[in-house]
């Protein structure tokens, strides 16, 4: 469980690898509430794909 606060396609790869390292079959979470600019997600789900993940589920986070 991290949080990534950094957007761009570039940091999110780098972070995914350090943390999955050569794992590509984990479940991804992308949690992400009504603050969370679309394109933030979007770029998530580029950036998933692009390592090879295919097990992505989107988690809505309500606002506290």
């Amino acid at each position: 469980d991290r949080e990534v606060l950094r957007t761009d396609l570039a940091s999110l790869k780098q972070t995914l690898g350090d943390v999955a390292g050569e794992d590509r079959e984990r479940t991804v979470l992308i949690r992400a509430d009504a603050r969370t600019p679309w394109q933030a997600v979007v770029t998530a789900y580029e950036a998933l794909g692009q390592l090879g993940f295919r097990r992505i589920a989107a988690v809505r986070n309500a606002i506290a």
